[in-house]
């Protein structure tokens, strides 16, 4: 399969589009978390439209899968088309992804722990809106970092791409491929 996998658009519907443009050609698309709310320690995002977002998430055509982020509440579980899990599993290819907002735990070692007691060979986060993409021990850690409020420097909206043989973290304004690991 390829997955696209965003996270943390924090009801830009802006940013949404972005990346569904982007990643119009995946089998599914895993969304890490915080769709909705912006978050009371963050500025509102350009394009915030959480009415249109939803409308266009309960409209997907696509598959579709999303867990539960830090800022996302009962009443978006009533909203979008089915209640957001802290966590879920995606088998694509006999690889084990877990994915989750992240906000649980705050090292890679804490990771590293969760995602094994999963038997994970990946594991997606937010949370932090910094992309990440590296491999510890036997687990991959992805953070494809925020497509609406970016943190790092230069701030950067950023998703990423995993395919058959490779993930990549990609920045979607110039479509500039940040960081690639083989599989």
């Amino acid at each position: 399969m390829k997955l696209g996998i965003v996270s943390d658009t924090h009801g830009s519907l802006l940013a949404w589009r972005k990346a569904v443009d982007y990643l119009e050609d995946t089998d599914m698309i895993l969304h890490a978390g915080d769709l909705l709310y912006h978050g009371a320690r963050n500025p509102l995002p350009s394009g915030y439209d959480t009415e249109e977002l939803v409308n266009e998430l309960n409209d997907f055509s696509g598959n579709f899968l999303a867990v539960k982020g830090n800022v996302d509440s009962l009443v978006d579980d009533w909203v979008l088309p089915y209640p957001l899990s802290e966590y879920s599993v995606v088998i694509d290819n006999e690889r084990k992804i877990v994915i989750y907002h992240g906000y649980q735990h705050e090292s890679k070692e804490e990771r590293i722990e969760f995602a094994n007691q999963f038997g994970a060979d990946i594991l997606i986060y937010g949370h932090t809106h910094k992309p990440l993409l590296e491999r510890k021990e036997e687990v991959i850690l992805l953070n494809p970092g925020s497509v609406a409020l970016p943190k790092q420097k230069p701030a950067r909206s950023t998703i990423a791409l995993i395919t058959e043989n490779k993930i990549e973290a990609i920045a979607l304004d110039d479509k500039e491929v940040i960081k690639e690991l083989k599989l």
